[in-house]
């Protein structure tokens, strides 16, 4: 199995996972809860033993599981977990029971062992593929293990047409994890290919495809966004001067607090060479101002080797109402070029400045950084 990639998901990857999961989840609360309901309501007035008592209680846990989600008692893991192991219990259960009650009278295996199938299918939904292989094979041999001694013991030993039920339902199951195994395997690979071809290797930040596709994205969408472009201040001087070994200890520095600072739904991305861009929700001018002074105090307090005091110049620029992304970009580059050129380490809002005779930009009084 190929090695999971290093560096954790950005932030908003990791928000619209959890998003999507838990929706995930409670579409499979619904349709769990639904199938109990009609299952019951299929059998009545003469319920199955087993059934009379185990759909309701797997209803209700399912419901409380959701409850608990909601009420953020528990993760989507730990949830999926449960629901997975009651449910599989609830099957093997119930396919001892028809071995006891339904398949001596008819001689066939019973409708329930058409989910068995998709137990095996979910587990290599919800977890990696060596776990979901572990757990699936564990719920089929444990379904081989009911099913052999039934027919070797049980009322219908022998019966050819119940052997060639069984055989099929098993080899139905055996073929299902196969095929599971393999797609989860290549789905590993494929996700870390993708996470390669998204994620700049030095610092494990998003790399300039990642961060374009995102505003493109937020541009599709018509959502409004604040752009955060800096450059750091004399760079060249520290791979000329220390080598280039200590301008990359630099680099993933300013990485890791840049993305320390990121609000909820932030990315942090190498936009090229020392130059870094934060996508941001829309921020008020003292939001961003006080964010970026707690990563402008990170950055003078790293030490990497003789480096110390490392500075910036910030350009920021949200973007108008229908405003294209490139737009926005221009704006905060040429915000970062009027921070540079007012002596560096500074924080320039393109929103916040005026042109001065001589053609270069310079903030408002309030918008002055400190240093």
């Amino acid at each position: 199995m190929t090695n999971p990639p290093q560096h954790s998901p950005p932030r908003y990857e990791a928000a619209f996972w959890q998003t999507s999961q838990r929706r995930m989840f409670a579409l499979l609360v619904a349709f769990g809860t639904l199938a109990c309901v009609g299952a019951l309501w299929a059998q009545a007035p003469n319920f199955d033993p087993l059934d009379r008592v185990a759909l309701p209680v797997l209803a209700l846990i399912l419901l409380g599981l959701q409850l608990a989600l909601l009420l953020r008692r528990l993760t989507v893991g730990v949830a999926a977990t449960i629901a997975y192991g009651v449910t599989s219990v609830y099957f093997l259960l119930a396919l001892e029971q028809q071995f006891r009650v339904f398949a001596p009278q008819v001689r066939m295996l019973s409708e329930s062992t058409y989910w068995f199938p998709v137990l095996y299918a979910g587990a290599f939904l919800l977890y990696p593929p060596r776990r979901a292989a572990w757990l699936a094979g564990t719920t089929y041999l444990l379904a081989f293990g009911v099913c052999v001694n039934h027919l070797v013991t049980g009322a219908s030993a022998g019966d050819p047409r119940l052997v060639g039920a069984v055989a099929q339902f098993l080899l139905v199951g055996a073929v299902m994890i196969i095929v599971q195994a393999t797609f989860g395997v290549q789905r590993v690979q494929l996700l870390a290919e993708r996470e390669a071809a998204y994620r700049d290797a030095l610092t494990g930040l998003a790399n300039r495809r990642a961060a374009e596709e995102r505003l493109a994205a937020l541009a599709q969408d018509g959502d409004r966004f604040t752009l955060v472009l800096f450059d750091l201040d004399h760079f060249k001087a520290v791979n000329d001067q220390h080598g280039h070994a200590t301008g990359d200890l630099v680099l993933r520095g300013v990485a890791q607090a840049a993305q320390g600072v990121l609000p909820r739904g932030g990315v942090a991305a190498r936009w090229g060479g020392e130059e870094f861009l934060l996508i941001l929700p829309v921020l008020s001018t003292r939001q961003v101002r006080e964010m970026l002074d707690t990563l402008r105090a990170q950055l003078g307090g790293q030490r990497h080797g003789e480096v110390t005091g490392i500075t910036a110049s910030f350009g920021v620029a949200t973007a108008r109402e229908g405003e294209h992304p490139d737009a926005v970009l221009a704006r905060a580059d040429a915000a970062m070029y009027a921070a540079k050129h007012r002596g560096r380490n500074d924080v320039q809002h393109a929103d916040l400045q005026r042109t001065h005779h001589g053609g270069v930009p310079e903030a408002f009084p309030e918008d002055h950084g400190p240093g």
